[in-house]
């Protein structure tokens, strides 16, 4: 499977894949601000079609003149992500009832529902 070998330093993070269908993803973000600011890096990805999300590497804070290294690779193993999380449908379901119930109400609208 393709993975990515992630290095912060020359130290070996982790080794993540997804496997057969997924996402899977390295992002080093900046968040700037006036007087600071946050600078991390998250490894994780979706795994389908069970619909779990996964995480090797969360918000890992780094710092300027770190050295962050993705190396693409084929794997027959990776690393056990360090959590997995499963979509529940009917509590997404809710949520974005509730999210565009919210945003009906701040712009004066009124929602008719089917019962």
């Amino acid at each position: 499977m393709r993975a990515f070998e992630i290095s912060l330093n020359d130290q070996k993070l982790c080794v993540a894949g997804i496997g057969e269908e997924g996402v899977l993803t390295s992002i080093v973000t900046s968040v700037a601000r006036k007087n600071a600011g946050d600078l991390f890096l998250q490894v994780g990805g979706l795994i389908n079609p069970t619909r779990q999300h996964v995480d090797w590497v969360s918000q890992k804070p780094l710092k300027v003149g770190d050295k962050v290294q993705i190396r693409v690779v084929e794997a027959d193993a990776v690393d056990e992500p360090a959590t997995r999380n499963s979509d529940n449908r009917e509590t997404d379901l809710e949520a974005r009832k509730s999210h565009v119930r919210n945003l009906a109400s701040q712009l004066g609208w009124k929602i008719q529902e089917n019962s």
